[in-house]
């Protein structure tokens, strides 16, 4: 077997390898704002567009006759903002409530810039 051989087989082992691994996590990586404040503008900006591209397929996919999901819902309510609001939201929340760091990204964007699922209001003192 020639050297371009071996490497590609190679290659594949390290894959298969990683993607092993990756499967075997019991949960699946949700980004937090321990994550979302390493980011820079560009990060945050590909990762808002990222969920409103998926968003935006799944409504077109839906087609006509099918009941309203939460995606044609969130991209309709997006469609008042601009990113950097989007953006500035986020980083509002994570800075505000630094104990809930470990809020994932997409929760703190259905709770913070639509009307779906609204932040559970702050719980009474009891006298």
């Amino acid at each position: 077997m020639n050297f371009k051989g071996k490497a590609a087989i190679l290659g594949l082992v390290v894959l298969l390898a990683l993607a092993t691994g990756a499967l075997a996590q019991s949960q699946p990586l949700a980004w937090d704002g321990t994550q979302w404040k390493e980011f820079n503008q560009a990060i945050k900006v590909a990762y808002v567009k990222g969920v409103l591209n998926m968003a935006s397929f799944e409504t077109a996919m839906g087609g006509a006759g099918r009941a309203a999901c939460v995606s044609r819902a969130f991209t309709e309510e997006l469609k008042t903002k601009t990113l950097g609001q989007v953006i500035a939201e986020v980083d509002k929340f994570y800075k505000e409530n630094p104990g809930k760091m470990k809020t994932p990204v997409i929760e703190v964007l259905m709770q913070r810039c639509t009307k779906l699922c609204p932040p559970e209001p702050p719980a009474k003192e009891k006298k």
